[in-house]
């Protein structure tokens, strides 16, 4: 308990630092908000700084910068996680949740590509152009840079969707995860593989890759995924801290259980049978955690990138809507945080956040000024956290077509050539009540701060280097010298 209290106060001490360089008390300079709530949130801050420096002065070393892991689930609807009461057997996500706090209003965006830019830039993704098809743009910061300048290990595992293979406008290999700020990268570059071949099936080219090279491997995704993270945390260096992103494909189609079957016709046997796999790959990750004694000291963090696809077998119930839809079966994802005896183990917390907090978020458990190339729309929330107090923020866009923005507990849903559409969360969490008539001008001001923070969103590209992102000329790889035929014996792979 007490290292719980000196770490929380003492990096919070680091997040009152961060904002008095920044000049910003965790609202994004484009979102308009009230004057109440900046004093609010800044009031916080000023008194968690206060208690922090004074525990910091007595022991200028209170706690090095936790290791961390961010876990990323594929289109895994709500309803599919133990801890929701689902069939599906998730007892290592659940260990999670027993051991940490349930995100309990955490949102993303309805498809794949969309979450990952917002996660790893910061940006409301409708600003940067990328889509399944697209790629982040050169002139875009992901968060693992700022860790690796901070002298963090970065290591990826898994899926990246942001540019760089052969479905891609953006590619080449300077789109890849590991010429943007990530040490190491494993996995897939586009949206979806065969599970056991790793085959592209829109391209039909291998779609399997370690830092930059192909690689031709027998094996279930899931499980190679985490064969490859165990195998870094074991040959980590043991004096730095290292940051894992572990995005899995699961249970992204097509879908394929471990054993290789495709369910015959059985979709939710074999939806539940991907999970579960990824649950007990999870569980192999957590373990060696506390094999290497360093489970203590290291954040976690899962959540999913969308809602559950209809017709896969998956469940957002109790919620409304679907993978590719604002509604919040399609955005409002499962998450945990667990932070041992910082996070209190076993809670829920009520604080709205969305995907791109997760960098400022991070950056401030870690101590670590964020660097991004262009100003960020998430905020800080780990003050928030350590308070366990769902204090107020800034509002914050999710959505594709259908884009959403929220002013909790209000939730406006904007659609082109559709009537507006809007919420009050915690009265009607089902979506069931739409209150637009009734409210014309709460949905005009809303209307008029979500056009004037996002812009026209329809058709429009980003504003990076080499291309927009929904424009430019289709680029294909040029077929590869070589496909390494097996991982090298000094692969992290070659681990478990």
């Amino acid at each position: 308990m007490l290292r719980g209290i000196l770490v929380a106060l003492d990096q919070t001490r680091k997040v009152t630092g961060l904002f008095a360089t920044t000049g910003r008390v965790g609202w994004p300079s484009r979102v308009r908000i009230s004057s109440e709530s900046r004093s609010f949130l800044g009031l916080v801050l000023f008194a968690s700084g206060l208690c922090a420096g004074s525990i910091h002065a007595a022991d200028p070393q209170v706690s090095p910068r936790p290791n961390i892991i961010t876990i990323v689930g594929d289109d895994i609807g709500w309803g599919d996680v133990g801890f929701h009461s689902s069939s599906i057997k998730t007892p290592n996500i659940d260990r999670l949740a027993a051991g940490g706090a349930r995100l309990d209003r955490f949102y993303v965006n309805p498809i794949c590509s969309l979450t990952r830019v917002s996660f790893l830039t910061g940006q409301f993704a409708a600003r940067t152009g990328v889509n399944n098809h697209a790629g982040l743009p050169l002139d875009y910061r992901i968060f693992p840079a700022d860790f690796r300048a901070a002298g963090y290990q970065t290591w990826m595992c898994g899926k990246w969707h942001l540019g760089g293979s052969a479905e891609n406008t953006l590619t080449g290999h300077e789109y890849h995860p590991d010429a943007r700020g990530f040490d190491h990268f494993y996995g897939l570059l586009g949206g979806a593989v065969d599970y056991s071949t790793h085959i592209n099936r829109e391209s039909g080219a291998l779609d399997w890759w370690r830092n930059g090279a192909q690689v031709a491997e027998k094996g279930y995704c899931t499980d190679l995924l985490a064969n490859e993270a165990i195998g870094l945390i074991k040959a980590r260096d043991t004096n730095k801290p290292f940051l894992l992103h572990l995005a899995f494909n699961a249970a992204h189609g097509p879908l394929q259980g471990p054993d290789g079957a495709s369910g015959g016709g059985n979709r939710p046997a074999l939806y539940k049978a991907v999970v579960e796999a990824m649950d007990a790959a999870i569980g192999r990750v957590l373990a060696t955690l506390d094999e290497q004694k360093i489970a203590d000291s290291t954040i976690v963090l899962f959540f999913c990138d969308n809602g559950a696809q209809e017709g896969q077998g998956g469940s957002n119930a109790p919620l409304r809507g679907a993978k590719g839809g604002a509604y919040d079966g399609g955005v409002r994802s499962a998450a945990v945080l667990r932070y041992p005896g910082v996070i209190r183990a076993g809670s829920g917390f009520g604080g709205w956040m969305w995907v791109g907090d997760v960098w400022p978020t991070l950056a401030a458990a870690a101590g670590i000024a964020p660097q991004p190339a262009k100003p960020l729309d998430g905020v800080n929330m780990w003050p928030a956290l350590l308070a366990a107090d769902a204090v107020p923020r800034a509002p914050f866009a999710v959505g594709s077509r259908s884009m959403a923005w929220f002013e909790p507990p209000w939730k406006l849903i904007v659609t082109p050539d559709a009537p507006a559409e809007l919420y009050n969360l915690n009265d009607d969490p089902s979506e069931s009540r739409d209150v637009a008539a009734a409210s014309a001008d709460r949905v005009a001001r809303m209307t008029a701060d979500l056009k004037s923070s996002l812009g026209t969103w329809r058709g429009k590209g980003g504003g990076g280097k080499d291309g927009r992102g929904q424009g430019g000329r289709k680029k294909k790889h040029a077929p590869p010298a070589a496909i390494v035929p097996a991982a090298p014996t000094n692969s992290p792979s070659t681990h478990e």
